[in-house]
Protein backbone atom coordinates (compact mmCIF):
# COMPACT_ATOMS: atom_id res chain seq x y z
CA UNK A 1 0.00 0.00 0.00
CA UNK A 2 1.48 3.24 -1.24
CA UNK A 3 3.13 5.71 1.75
CA UNK A 4 2.12 6.02 5.57
CA UNK A 5 -0.21 8.08 7.50
CA UNK A 6 -1.80 10.71 5.05
CA UNK A 7 -2.71 10.66 1.88
CA UNK A 8 -1.66 14.06 -0.01
CA UNK A 9 -1.33 16.28 2.68
CA UNK A 10 0.91 19.24 3.17
CA UNK A 11 1.60 19.34 6.88
CA UNK A 12 3.08 22.92 6.38
CA UNK A 13 -0.82 23.48 5.77
CA UNK A 14 -1.80 22.18 8.89
CA UNK A 15 0.33 24.13 10.72
CA UNK A 16 -1.13 27.21 11.76
CA UNK A 17 0.82 30.41 12.92
CA UNK A 18 -0.42 32.17 16.14
CA UNK A 19 0.09 35.59 17.16
CA UNK A 20 0.23 37.84 20.10
CA UNK A 21 -3.21 38.93 21.12
CA UNK A 22 -4.97 36.35 18.98
CA UNK A 23 -5.65 34.59 22.48
CA UNK A 24 -8.04 37.51 23.55
CA UNK A 25 -10.31 37.25 20.96
CA UNK A 26 -10.71 33.08 20.89
CA UNK A 27 -13.88 32.24 19.54
CA UNK A 28 -14.60 35.11 18.16
CA UNK A 29 -17.29 35.31 14.42
CA UNK A 30 -18.45 32.18 16.13
CA UNK A 31 -20.73 33.13 18.57
CA UNK A 32 -24.03 31.94 16.54
CA UNK A 33 -22.71 28.61 15.19
CA UNK A 34 -24.84 25.80 16.76
CA UNK A 35 -24.16 21.78 16.40
CA UNK A 36 -26.47 21.93 13.03
CA UNK A 37 -23.82 24.47 11.05
CA UNK A 38 -21.20 21.65 11.93
CA UNK A 39 -20.09 18.29 9.49
CA UNK A 40 -19.16 15.48 12.43
CA UNK A 41 -16.25 13.62 10.15
CA UNK A 42 -17.06 10.09 9.31
CA UNK A 43 -14.23 7.71 8.83
CA UNK A 44 -14.96 4.71 6.46
CA UNK A 45 -12.80 2.38 4.63
CA UNK A 46 -12.25 2.85 0.97
CA UNK A 47 -13.24 0.82 -1.19
CA UNK A 48 -12.78 -0.04 -5.22
CA UNK A 49 -15.40 1.48 -6.51
CA UNK A 50 -15.12 4.40 -3.89
CA UNK A 51 -15.20 7.26 -5.73
CA UNK A 52 -11.81 9.24 -3.65
CA UNK A 53 -9.69 6.05 -5.67
CA UNK A 54 -11.20 6.99 -8.87
CA UNK A 55 -9.12 9.38 -10.75
CA UNK A 56 -11.44 10.55 -13.11
CA UNK A 57 -14.03 10.89 -10.13
CA UNK A 58 -14.19 14.57 -8.88
CA UNK A 59 -13.69 13.51 -5.15
CA UNK A 60 -10.71 11.56 -5.75
CA UNK A 61 -8.12 12.40 -3.10
CA UNK A 62 -4.19 11.64 -4.48
CA UNK A 63 -2.53 8.66 -3.42
CA UNK A 64 -5.88 7.30 -1.80
CA UNK A 65 -6.23 3.92 -2.41
CA UNK A 66 -8.78 0.68 -1.46
CA UNK A 67 -8.16 -0.22 1.75
CA UNK A 68 -7.28 2.75 3.31
CA UNK A 69 -9.67 4.96 6.50
CA UNK A 70 -11.05 8.30 4.51
CA UNK A 71 -11.90 11.29 6.95
CA UNK A 72 -15.01 12.23 4.89
CA UNK A 73 -14.17 16.30 6.15
CA UNK A 74 -10.66 16.26 6.01
CA UNK A 75 -11.00 15.04 2.81
CA UNK A 76 -7.64 12.79 4.29
CA UNK A 77 -6.90 9.11 3.35
CA UNK A 78 -4.53 7.42 5.88
CA UNK A 79 -2.72 3.96 5.35
CA UNK A 80 -4.78 1.22 6.62
CA UNK A 81 -2.15 -1.11 7.53
CA UNK A 82 -0.79 1.44 10.12
CA UNK A 83 -4.24 2.54 10.98
CA UNK A 84 -5.26 5.54 13.13
CA UNK A 85 -5.59 6.20 16.83
CA UNK A 86 -8.92 7.05 18.40
CA UNK A 87 -10.60 7.15 21.91
CA UNK A 88 -13.97 5.97 21.70
CA UNK A 89 -16.44 7.89 23.69
CA UNK A 90 -19.79 6.65 23.12
CA UNK A 91 -21.68 4.09 21.36
CA UNK A 92 -25.53 3.48 19.97
CA UNK A 93 -27.27 1.21 17.83
CA UNK A 94 -29.46 2.75 15.06
CA UNK A 95 -30.75 1.26 11.77
CA UNK A 96 -30.18 3.51 8.92
CA UNK A 97 -31.67 4.04 5.76
CA UNK A 98 -30.71 4.44 2.69
CA UNK A 99 -31.11 5.26 -0.97
CA UNK A 100 -30.27 2.53 -3.33
CA UNK A 101 -27.42 3.29 -5.47
CA UNK A 102 -27.77 0.66 -8.24
CA UNK A 103 -30.76 2.25 -9.47
CA UNK A 104 -31.32 5.62 -7.40
CA UNK A 105 -27.82 6.99 -7.03
CA UNK A 106 -27.76 6.10 -3.57
CA UNK A 107 -27.95 8.71 -0.42
CA UNK A 108 -28.48 8.84 3.13
CA UNK A 109 -32.09 9.37 4.29
CA UNK A 110 -32.15 9.35 8.19
CA UNK A 111 -31.79 6.72 11.15
CA UNK A 112 -33.99 5.64 13.80
CA UNK A 113 -33.84 3.96 17.18
CA UNK A 114 -33.93 0.21 17.21
CA UNK A 115 -37.33 0.76 18.83
CA UNK A 116 -39.22 2.60 16.07
CA UNK A 117 -41.80 0.73 13.83
CA UNK A 118 -40.39 1.60 10.99
CA UNK A 119 -37.81 -1.58 11.73
CA UNK A 120 -41.13 -4.04 11.43
CA UNK A 121 -41.90 -3.04 7.85
CA UNK A 122 -39.15 -4.57 5.95
CA UNK A 123 -38.98 -7.36 3.62
CA UNK A 124 -35.28 -9.61 3.11
CA UNK A 125 -34.36 -9.55 -0.50
CA UNK A 126 -32.76 -12.45 -1.66
CA UNK A 127 -29.29 -10.01 -1.48
CA UNK A 128 -29.91 -10.31 1.83
CA UNK A 129 -30.90 -7.02 2.34
CA UNK A 130 -33.88 -5.46 4.64
CA UNK A 131 -36.02 -3.19 2.04
CA UNK A 132 -38.49 -0.82 3.11
CA UNK A 133 -42.44 -0.19 1.39
CA UNK A 134 -40.45 3.03 -0.50
CA UNK A 135 -37.68 0.65 -1.79
CA UNK A 136 -35.05 2.02 0.11
CA UNK A 137 -32.66 0.03 2.33
CA UNK A 138 -32.60 0.16 6.15
CA UNK A 139 -29.90 -1.25 7.51
CA UNK A 140 -28.94 -2.31 10.86
CA UNK A 141 -25.72 0.16 11.80
CA UNK A 142 -23.23 -0.16 14.95
CA UNK A 143 -21.99 3.97 15.64
CA UNK A 144 -18.62 4.60 17.84
CA UNK A 145 -18.59 8.35 18.19
CA UNK A 146 -14.99 8.44 18.87
CA UNK A 147 -11.74 11.23 19.03
CA UNK A 148 -9.74 10.54 16.14
CA UNK A 149 -5.71 11.50 17.64
CA UNK A 150 -5.05 13.22 14.17
CA UNK A 151 -1.30 13.08 13.16
CA UNK A 152 -0.61 16.21 12.97
CA UNK A 153 -4.30 18.59 14.10
CA UNK A 154 -4.39 16.85 17.48
CA UNK A 155 -7.86 15.25 18.54
CA UNK A 156 -11.04 15.22 16.45
CA UNK A 157 -14.66 14.14 16.75
CA UNK A 158 -15.43 11.82 14.22
CA UNK A 159 -18.08 8.66 13.58
CA UNK A 160 -17.01 5.31 12.54
CA UNK A 161 -20.47 3.15 11.35
CA UNK A 162 -20.29 -0.52 10.99
CA UNK A 163 -22.51 -2.61 9.53
CA UNK A 164 -23.65 -6.00 7.46
CA UNK A 165 -19.85 -7.81 7.73
CA UNK A 166 -18.58 -5.43 10.55
CA UNK A 167 -21.50 -5.79 12.67
CA UNK A 168 -19.31 -8.65 14.19
CA UNK A 169 -16.47 -6.25 14.61
CA UNK A 170 -18.82 -4.03 16.71
CA UNK A 171 -19.47 -6.47 19.07
CA UNK A 172 -16.01 -7.62 19.88
CA UNK A 173 -14.77 -4.46 20.41
CA UNK A 174 -17.53 -3.51 22.87
CA UNK A 175 -16.86 -7.27 24.60
CA UNK A 176 -13.16 -6.00 24.94
CA UNK A 177 -13.98 -2.22 26.03
CA UNK A 178 -16.50 -3.85 28.81
CA UNK A 179 -13.50 -6.43 29.76
CA UNK A 180 -11.70 -3.75 30.93
CA UNK A 181 -12.47 -3.51 34.89
CA UNK A 182 -10.53 -1.92 37.66
CA UNK A 183 -11.18 -1.88 41.36
CA UNK A 184 -12.32 0.70 43.21
CA UNK A 185 -14.21 1.56 46.94
CA UNK A 186 -17.19 0.08 45.97
CA UNK A 187 -15.82 -2.51 44.55
CA UNK A 188 -14.82 -3.57 41.15
CA UNK A 189 -15.97 -1.73 38.26
CA UNK A 190 -16.08 -1.27 34.01
CA UNK A 191 -13.78 1.31 33.17
CA UNK A 192 -15.35 3.98 31.10
CA UNK A 193 -14.86 3.72 27.42
CA UNK A 194 -12.97 6.62 27.13
CA UNK A 195 -9.85 5.51 28.92
CA UNK A 196 -8.10 3.29 26.40
CA UNK A 197 -6.73 4.51 23.30
CA UNK A 198 -7.21 1.97 20.10
CA UNK A 199 -5.83 1.48 17.22
CA UNK A 200 -7.81 1.23 14.11
CA UNK A 201 -6.50 -0.81 10.99
CA UNK A 202 -7.90 -2.20 8.13
CA UNK A 203 -7.51 -5.81 6.43
CA UNK A 204 -8.61 -7.79 3.18
CA UNK A 205 -11.79 -10.25 3.94
CA UNK A 206 -13.32 -12.55 1.44
CA UNK A 207 -16.36 -15.06 1.16
CA UNK A 208 -17.75 -16.56 -1.81
CA UNK A 209 -19.55 -13.45 -2.79
CA UNK A 210 -16.42 -11.38 -3.14
CA UNK A 211 -14.00 -9.43 -1.50
CA UNK A 212 -13.38 -6.49 0.94
CA UNK A 213 -11.43 -4.52 3.56
CA UNK A 214 -12.89 -4.34 7.36
CA UNK A 215 -11.61 -3.10 10.34
CA UNK A 216 -8.87 -4.55 12.31
CA UNK A 217 -9.41 -3.39 15.91
CA UNK A 218 -6.82 -3.73 18.86
CA UNK A 219 -6.50 -1.63 22.17
CA UNK A 220 -3.40 0.62 22.07
CA UNK A 221 -3.17 1.84 26.03
CA UNK A 222 -4.68 3.23 28.58
CA UNK A 223 -5.12 7.40 28.97
CA UNK A 224 -2.78 8.63 31.16
CA UNK A 225 -5.10 10.60 33.42
CA UNK A 226 -1.70 12.28 35.27
CA UNK A 227 -0.70 13.83 32.30
CA UNK A 228 -2.03 16.97 31.86
CA UNK A 229 -3.22 17.13 27.77
CA UNK A 230 -4.30 13.30 27.84
CA UNK A 231 -6.68 14.27 31.26
CA UNK A 232 -8.12 17.12 28.89
CA UNK A 233 -8.36 14.59 26.41
CA UNK A 234 -10.22 12.45 28.42
CA UNK A 235 -12.65 15.49 29.80
CA UNK A 236 -13.36 16.29 26.05
CA UNK A 237 -13.92 12.51 25.49
CA UNK A 238 -16.47 12.60 28.56
CA UNK A 239 -18.26 15.92 27.12
CA UNK A 240 -18.75 14.56 23.75
CA UNK A 241 -20.40 11.46 24.92
CA UNK A 242 -22.94 13.45 27.24
CA UNK A 243 -23.54 15.73 24.06
CA UNK A 244 -24.08 12.83 21.25
CA UNK A 245 -26.25 11.09 24.62
CA UNK A 246 -28.46 14.62 24.95
CA UNK A 247 -29.49 14.35 20.86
Amino acid sequence: MAGKAVAKVDETKNQITVFEGLEDLAGEGFSEVTTSDLAIPFLRILANVSPQVNKREGAYVEGAEAGMIYNTVQNEAYDGEEGVLVIPAHYNRRFVEWIPRDNKGGGYVGSYDPTDPIVGTTTRTDRGEDLLPNGNILTNTAQFFVLLLHPTQGYQRALITMSSTQLKKSRKWLSQMQSLTAKGKNGTFVLPMMSQVYRLCTIEEHNDKGAWFGWEISRERSVDLKNEDENALFETAVSFARSVKAG
